[in-house]
């Protein structure tokens, strides 16, 4: 046990600084059309987006209609007919996701960011 708190010590203050140099911010999950790469109550890093992203395969941070919602890229301009800085995305858990199926193409403006990490619950910390 005295390691877990130790790595999420380590992974919080890691979280601090990276937040402070750059724009980091957390989010958490609500909902399940993430299943199974995220769970509801899972807590994210998520870094604002750079000049090449979002790229395919990507989990990003949707703001639409004044609601954060994590996706997946599936694709990107000139993929699927999209026009330049169009993005289709797509929740893991089809069944439960609101998402381009639905809406179509998100635009890349309201791609707030890129999903760096799940730093807790400690037990599933993961990269990605």
């Amino acid at each position: 046990m005295r390691k877990r708190t130790r790595a999420a010590a380590l992974v919080i203050g890691a979280f601090a600084l990276a937040r402070a140099r750059t724009k980091w911010f957390p989010v958490q999950v609500q909902g399940v059309s993430m299943l199974p790469t995220l769970r509801p109550g899972d807590f994210l890093a998520v870094r604002a987006l750079r000049s090449a992203e979002p790229r395919r395969g990507q989990l990003v941070v949707v703001r639409l209609r004044g609601l954060e919602i994590v996706k997946r890229v599936i694709a990107e301009p000139g993929e699927r007919a999209l026009h330049a800085d169009e993005f289709w995305v797509e929740g893991d858990n089809a069944a439960a996701s609101t998402d381009s199926r639905a809406s179509g193409p998100i635009p890349r403006d309201a791609i707030v960011g890129v999903v760096r990490a799940r730093y807790k619950p400690v037990r599933s910390m993961r990269r990605f």
